[in-house]
């Protein structure tokens, strides 16, 4: 798409100061949505088209503030995305590698930044500087380092090491909103611990859209929000190693572990699948043999495009997921990279909520997902009350794309801009959010906002 194809001279003449790959269709709509909120607002006092194009075209001047209404949330609806309303403007005319908000702060002579609480937001991409973050560094591994075989070798049940896990082949780094690391996971993060008997939870899946319904959760997988939550507040105060503790709730025990989604780009194809078998394979073959394979190979889109069709190629013998008493495990069988979010491994090996992972191809694996971790977050969750423990879940979504990365060192910032990705819904960790909520007083419903 061309970006200067806007019949508004205004968008047309701000794209011109766009820097970096962001996409471009959604920096179309981003500065053509900004456009449309500054004219249609009577009160010119806070910055006008023309103010903002003085900023961009003189950035050592002093500028004026250039606001937009703050939202209820704070943040802002971009096609598929949502983000907060600087960071996204500072992607576009600044940094197109911006990876948080925590590294913008108001320049002084910003009447309307964004944390003043206000209600204008100044979205002036130079009324911010950009400060470097003490841990936003990459954890970078060996290039020697040997991948795992195809089983990982767990430690012994209730061991310090099982406890705590192998890091030896840890990678990621610091973010709150679209995070990547080029560094690669290529050993078995595993973890063991014993759980109590199961129990059974009530789970009710609507069959016919997007949304997905567990007890008290109803949202949409795609719309869940990248920025700062409860669980991104977790990470710089505690340590997976000092929240692990005895839940007082045993682990249910559900009829499906998990559902699977498979997405091109922001649309969805085809049914969820919904997996009980232990052991699950996804690959780009056309031929599923039984109940523990699944081939996208078989899923048709008539609006599939070139990108897609190649990447779908590359697929091949794809990925299998492993469901065991410690957690999930993903292996990589393919020839080429996956790309992993997962908020409770990130919390595990202390990266931000929202870090994307590579894992390489053949047959490296990561721990996607550890059961222990999650239920001394939960305990923990539970002291700090109803609104925390309905957080978690978001932990309980996993995506994952294939071939191509999402985040600050791709082009692509959002895993809706890649070509092929899956996003797993895990139904154990959801009951389980589900049964703490059921014994804890809930709020007011006046002060609950929507998690979409």
């Amino acid at each position: 798409m061309n970006i200067f194809s806007s019949p508004d001279p205004a968008v047309k003449k701000l794209l011109g100061w766009k820097l970096g790959d962001e996409e471009d269709r959604w920096a179309l709509k981003a500065v053509d949505s900004l456009v449309k909120k500054m004219r249609k607002r009577k009160n010119h006092c806070n910055g006008t088209v023309e103010d903002l194009e003085y900023a961009l075209a003189n950035p050592g001047s002093r500028s004026r503030c250039v606001t937009i209404p703050r939202s209820l949330d704070g943040r802002l609806q971009i096609s598929h995305r949502k983000g907060l309303p600087h960071v996204i403007y500072c992607r576009v005319w600044r940094w197109p590698n911006l990876q948080s908000h925590q590294e913008l702060k108001p320049s002084e002579d910003c009447l309307f930044p964004y944390d003043a609480r206000s209600e204008q937001i100044c979205i002036n991409p130079y009324h911010y500087h950009r400060v470097d973050q003490p841990n936003a560094g990459k954890l970078e591994m060996a290039n020697k380092m040997s991948l795992l075989s195809s089983t990982p070798q767990l430690p012994p049940p209730n061991s310090l090491s099982s406890l705590l896990g192998s890091k030896s082949a840890v990678c990621g780094c610091a973010s709150s909103s679209s995070c990547s690391s080029s560094s690669s996971y290529s050993s078995s993060f595993s973890s063991s611990f014993s759980t109590g008997q199961p129990n059974s939870a009530l789970q009710n899946h609507q069959q016919g859209g997007h949304l997905q319904q567990i007890g008290h959760f109803h949202l949409s997988p795609s719309a869940l929000s990248d920025d700062d939550d409860y669980l991104s507040q977790l990470v710089p105060t505690i340590s997976s190693h000092s929240i692990i503790a005895k839940s007082t709730y045993a682990r249910p025990q559900t009829v499906y572990w998990c559902s699977i989604c498979y997405y091109e780009l922001n649309t969805r194809v085809g049914e969820p699948f919904k997996v009980s078998v232990n052991t699950v394979v996804i690959d780009g073959f056309t031929d599923p043999s039984s109940e523990s394979r699944i081939c996208l190979g078989l899923l048709s889109n008539v609006n599939r495009n070139f990108t897609i069709e190649n990447t779908r190629r590359h697929i091949g013998m794809g990925i299998r997921l492993s469901c065991t008493d410690n957690g999930v495990l993903l292996f990589n069988q393919s020839d080429s990279a996956v790309f992993v979010q997962s908020r409770n491994a990130n919390f595990k090996y202390g990266l931000q909520a929202t870090a994307v992972c590579r894992v390489p191809p053949g047959g490296a694996s990561m721990l996607i997902f550890d059961y222990l971790i999650f239920g001394g977050m939960l305990e923990k969750a539970k002291s700090d009350g109803y609104q925390h423990v309905y957080e978690l879940q978001k932990m309980c979504f996993v995506r994952l794309s294939f071939v191509k990365g999402w985040g600050a060192d791709y082009h692509r910032q959002d895993v809706t801009s890649t070509p092929c990705w899956l996003e797993l819904q895990l139904h154990q960790p959801m009951a389980w959010v589900d049964m703490a909520l059921s014994d804890l007083e809930p709020p007011d419903h006046r002060g609950i906002t929507s998690v979409s």
